[in-house]
């Protein structure tokens, strides 16, 4: 089992007592592909932070790749076991494209210098999502397909077990949301990952094995 979450809650008491979360358990294996839908304000991308180890919950306990998620655990799960795709692509605009794939190599203390395996890999993976002639440019000269496309590949860069993509489709058009699909799609299964989406795309949602729904702080 790649990600096991048992009664996950979240509540905050400031300005007002909320819950957000209730109860959520959720289990998912490798190769396994989910989608959560719901309304907007209804904490998908809460939900998305707390199993990505970016926020703490309230009540529950999580476990990835067999290890209890906590404070001492959490840079560990997020260096090796997570990548994360943004909606806001969440790249290093001043940076090139093949610098901001290779982050996650940079952040590990992995060697990233030309020939190293990083380095091979950050190329090998620019190539599978049609970004090589890319590799020089700066991050913020690229259209929002391509920077969704870079954040793909550095998501895949550390070779996580767990993929979490926080409405990867949400600021692309049509035909670019397809490529963003078949690409998380594809590469989730073919390399043996776990694949959460949050998203409000039916199409999307309609492609992966599972689809849950959010609502009231409930997952069913």
């Amino acid at each position: 089992m790649i990600l096991k979450a048992k009664n996950i809650s979240k509540s905050f008491k400031s300005p007002i007592d909320v819950t957000i979360l209730k109860d959520i358990t959720l289990e998912i294996k490798a190769g396994e592909t989910i989608a959560i839908t719901g309304k907007s304000g209804e904490g998908k991308t809460t939900l998305l932070h707390i199993l990505g180890t970016l926020e703490a919950p309230t009540n529950g306990t999580l476990e990835i790749c067999g290890t209890l998620a906590s404070s001492s655990t959490w840079n560990h799960l997020r260096n090796q076991k997570i990548g994360f795709i943004f909606q806001a692509y969440n790249l290093l605009e001043d940076y090139t494209v093949l610098e901001n794939i290779l982050m996650p190599a940079k952040i590990a203390h992995q060697d990233t210098r030309p020939g190293s395996a990083s380095h091979t890999r950050a190329l090998e993976l620019l190539q599978e999502v049609g970004l090589s002639h890319r590799a020089d440019f700066p991050a913020k000269l690229l259209s929002g397909g391509e920077k969704q496309r870079a954040a793909i590949a550095r998501a895949f860069l550390n070779d996580p077990a767990l993929i979490l993509a926080d409405e990867p489709s949400g600021n692309l058009d049509h035909a670019h949301s397809t490529i963003i699909y078949n690409l998380l799609l594809s590469a989730a299964q073919k390399r043996g990952k776990a694949l959460i989406v949050v998203t409000h795309d039916r199409e999307l949602a309609a492609l992966c094995q599972k689809t849950y729904s959010l609502m009231d702080g409930v997952l069913s």
